[in-house]
């Protein structure tokens, strides 16, 4: 994904990136993401859930990102979980393919304010 948030194909167009097309492809990684930091699918599976209702509820209107997703994950894992910062740091860059600066802001965030929309 480039930084306009189109994705190069293999048949060499772009095409435009939204919420359902980042869920698609992240959805596995996050599901993997989530088992390993809470030590089953099970409970990973729950956190993914409740972090996709907190997306749905009140985020969409937020900038097209992937970290969000994550962002919103981790706050499940990290209330979940005592699993620390930088274990899960390591899964966010192994897992999801998150550079260290990114991963390191995703377990680092702590508010949904910048997510909201400013209506």
């Amino acid at each position: 994904m480039d930084s306009r948030g189109k994705r190069d194909s293999r048949l060499g167009y772009t095409r435009p990136i939204n919420w359902i097309h980042i869920i698609n492809d992240e959805l596995p990684r996050l599901r993997l993401y989530a088992s390993t930091a809470l030590g089953g699918p099970a409970e990973g599976d729950l956190a993914v859930e409740a972090a996709l209702g907190d997306l749905f509820e009140g985020h969409l209107a937020a900038s097209l990102d992937r970290a969000v997703l994550y962002r919103l994950l981790d706050r499940q894992a990290r209330s979940l979980a005592g699993m620390p910062p930088s274990e899960r740091v390591e899964l966010l860059k192994h897992l999801a393919g998150f550079e260290a600066d990114e991963a390191h802001g995703i377990v680092q965030w702590d508010s949904l304010a910048p997510l909201r929309s400013v209506s």
